[in-house]
């Protein structure tokens, strides 16, 4: 009996971390679903991964305007993927590139999406562009990738309809 108070404490602590990545959910048929998330989109392609690196980033975070140096700033770090896909089919975003590199978060509590080496998938993604810090201070321009999220649409090739990728090169030909 004492073992239930704990699994109840293990349970809602998974699922408290399963809830943090929010989506608006999805409105619509299939097909306008499709559409929207094509319109949405900066970057739709269906590519193999080819490998996958984890990237640490460290920011400084001013946290007092008084009081020596190393008590008014923090150091920050933050972890993505960034995934090398072989680009089998392009839809929208790319013109010439046979590869490209869309990085997703660690976690998928923070709406984290992962993907297999040697895998092929149909992903939709956004360009980012400017760095928003962690303080809350106005956003910095950067230089321009891409990136995804379980947020947009996407899954494994083998898992898409073929009604789907008939529309996305419908959509990719009238431009």
């Amino acid at each position: 009996m004492k073992s239930v108070p704990v699994i109840l404490f293990f349970l809602l602590l998974h699922s408290s971390a399963a809830l943090a990545c929010s989506c608006i959910g999805a409105i619509g048929s299939e097909k306008e679903q499709v559409a929207a998330a094509y319109q949405r989109d900066a970057l739709v392609f269906v590519g193999r991964v080819l490998s996958v690196e984890k990237v640490v980033t460290t920011d400084t975070l001013w946290v007092s305007d008084t009081g020596p140096l190393e008590q008014r700033v923090r150091l920050t770090q933050h972890e993505t993927f960034r995934y090398t896909f072989a680009v089998a089919r392009k839809y929208k975003g790319l013109t010439t590139e046979s590869r490209v590199q869309v990085s997703s978060e660690t976690q998928s509590a923070s709406c984290g999406r992962e993907f297999k080496v040697g895998s092929a998938y149909l992903l939709y993604g956004f360009q980012v562009s400017e760095k928003y810090p962690a303080d809350g201070g106005p956003a910095t321009p950067i230089a321009p990738y891409f990136a995804t999220s379980l947020c947009n649409r996407g899954q494994e090739l083998r898992e898409v309809k073929r009604a789907e990728l008939k529309q996305l090169k419908k959509l990719a030909k009238a431009g």
